[in-house]
């Protein structure tokens, strides 16, 4: 599907997409197989041989009418959005496979941050960073430790960190493998397959949302961009007012948000190095007035220093300037602790046993598929939104309410074209912000990958999506960030582990179709000749005027041809005053248990639209007294 066998032969591509495959470990897998299965038979619906033995041409147009066209003209009634999906999950596959080999980057115009003119002298002068040493797991089926924490990201590991400092012996348990920055690949596939929750393919049932996370040793830190906000004000007086009563102390969490700030060197800019496309993004906000309040627009803050700009932020830094988790606060804490700090990867906590409103122990299991039971007196649950609530529930603690309330940063993107050439993909990942007025209900931030990760996120099918990587150098994004108001859940999925039920409210929609159109007028604004929004149906917008078609995706029936997903996922086991209106309480300890806490993302009450890494983060710096002196 609109690859040039010319440059790749077709069996290079499927060797391609099974090394991924073969390179992760998830449930979800089934879905890219089934996608393919179905691929090949849909056409016996029409009387036609399976999908292999059309001919080539035949098969382009039958690819054209029976998913691009009736898709997107609405003529499939009946399993449109597993059709929709399949179709989506097979193309994805083949821009995985053939825009990963090497042989094709020249035919785009990407050149891997080590082929670059500057690679050198960008490079040469860093320090090697700290590295991390796991723990082996332990020959017998039971192991004790002092206090246990599930999950290694932000929060896992500031807490982590934060117990050791009070002479508390950590045992960290960490699903994901740990690899080594000194490790780390150019090779897109590999990076994904080695550092993402499912291989990047963690989906909502309905397979129409798409949520990344990351999962190894420094969880989503190692694969995210740094970004790094404050809890907007609004937002806390929400979480401590009647409707959660989150019982939150403004001052003393404002002190760890300082304090964070400091330990992780949060500064503006994140690198000498931004794109040239967000200079475009400044260029068309200053022309439509949006640089002066109530806006406001801005290079992010990071936790990022010395960085080289490679727009590896995504796929994980080799050089140690992202301060990730792994590269700072996990390598720091050993050095400081020794064996107070211990990081057992590639274990995976199932169930939390639990007698008269204490944990006694996690119940997990190794890679080579052991059960392992780890006793402790005290237990911190740290593995993100999603792992945390679905890990409670399987552990019958907080019924009913955790996984009942999970919320996320909604996204999704614009790209434009330039006349002139941009590389984009040369420089930090995300640089710069524009924040809306609180009731505007957004924030946007400019964006570009290196050149699979693009390719997958690219708008347009078969020509129009050729068409558009061959403008790859001309191309610059951004992306528009909304705080859902409706709740996700978590449910058990018919094929084993956990499916998120999640429908977006029409509000939201609403609110992330107008930032999109304002985000296009934007780009158009800095004399784009096209922008083009992520929906399954190609546009391809010229001018103002023309970006009222995307009301369109406000109706019910459109909705689900806009491409949304999350890095953000928040929620699911809410800081309450009172059981009823929450699964922890201020302290972040599980109501009715005595030591067990769960700390990270799940907590929040609400979305907070801005990036919540550093929130993530003062919230287990501010936590980590009372936890560390509970046993």
């Amino acid at each position: 599907m609109a690859v040039d066998a010319k440059l790749l032969a077709p069996k290079q591509v499927a060797r391609n997409v099974d090394r991924y495959m073969g390179n992760f470990r998830a449930q979800r897998k089934w879905v890219v197989k089934v996608a393919l299965i179905g691929l090949w038979l849909y056409p016996l619906l029409f009387l036609r041989p399976p999908f292999p033995k059309i001919e080539p041409r035949a098969r382009r147009d039958f690819v054209e009418k029976r998913f691009v066209r009736d898709i997107a003209y609405g003529r499939v009634r009946i399993g449109r959005r597993l059709i929709q999906a399949m179709f989506r999950l097979s193309s994805q596959m083949a821009y995985l496979g053939y825009y990963s080999d090497p042989a094709t980057f020249d035919s785009v115009g990407y050149k891997p941050f080590s082929k670059r003119p500057r690679y050198s002298d960008a490079v040469g002068s860093l320090p090697r960073p700290p590295r991390v040493t796991c723990v082996a797991p332990p020959d017998g089926d039971t192991i004790s430790a002092d206090a246990v924490v599930i999950g290694s990201g932000a929060a896992g590991a500031i807490a982590a960190y934060r117990l050791a400092e009070a002479d508390r012996s950590v045992l960290v348990l960490e699903r994901g493998r740990h690899v080594d920055p000194s490790d780390f690949s150019e090779d897109e596939v590999k990076q994904i397959s080695d550092l993402y929750a499912d291989g990047a393919l963690q989906l909502s049932r309905d397979f129409s949302f798409q949520v990344l996370q990351g999962m190894c040793v420094g969880g989503s830190t190692v694969i995210n961009n740094a970004v790094c906000f404050d809890l907007p004000d609004h937002v806390l007086r929400d979480w401590n007012g009647s409707r959660h009563e989150a019982g939150l102390d403004p001052a003393r969490l404002a002190r760890s948000f300082a304090t964070v700030r400091e330990w992780l060197r949060v500064r503006r800019p994140p690198s000498p190095h931004l794109q040239a496309g967000a200079e475009k993004f400044l260029e068309g906000a200053r022309k439509l007035g949006l640089t002066e309040p109530p806006y406001s627009v801005d290079v992010v803050e990071a936790n990022i220093s010395d960085c080289p700009g490679s727009g590896y932020c995504n796929i994980g830094c080799p050089f140690g300037t992202k301060l990730s988790m792994l590269d700072k606060v996990l390598p720091e804490g050993q050095q400081r602790f020794g064996e107070r700090l211990r990081i057992l990867p590639e274990c995976h906590a199932e169930r939390i046993e639990t007698t008269d409103g204490r944990a006694e122990a996690v119940a997990a299991r190794l890679s080579d598929g052991r059960r392992l039971r780890v006793k402790a007196n005290t237990v911190v649950v740290s593995a993100g939104a999603i792992a945390s609530s679905w890990l409670l529930m399987q552990s019958k603690i907080a019924r009913p309410r955790a996984g009942r309330s999970l919320c996320f940063n909604m996204a999704s993107p614009i790209t434009a074209d330039f006349e002139e050439e941009l590389d984009s993909f040369d420089g930090v990942q995300i640089s710069h912000y524009l924040q809306a007025p609180r009731e505007r209900g957004f924030v946007m931030e400019t964006w570009f990958n290196p050149v699979v990760s693009q390719a997958l996120n690219m708008p347009g099918w078969l020509d129009d999506h050729r068409r558009n990587m061959a403008r790859f150098r001309h191309l610059t994004a951004g992306g528009v960030l909304v705080g859902t108001t409706t709740a996700a859940r978590l449910r058990p999925a018919l094929t084993g582990g956990v499916d998120i039920v999640y429908t977006p409210a029409r509000k939201d929609v609403e609110t992330l179709v107008d930032a999109l159109k304002l985000l296009g007028r934007i780009y158009l604004a800095a004399g784009a000749r096209r922008v083009m929004p992520s929906t399954f149906q190609f546009h391809a917008f010229g001018s103002d005027g023309e970006l009222h078609q995307l009301d369109a995706y406000k109706r019910k029936g459109k909705r689900r041809y806009l491409s949304i997903g999350t890095g953000h996922p928040q929620g699911g086991n809410p800081i309450g005053g009172e059981p009823g209106k929450g699964v922890v309480d201020p302290s972040l300890r599980v109501h009715g248990f005595r030591n067990l806490f769960v700390c990270d993302a799940s907590v929040f009450p609400s979305a907070t639209t801005v990036n919540p890494q550093l929130t993530v983060m003062a919230l287990a710096d501010y936590a980590a007294p009372g936890i560390a002196a509970t046993r």
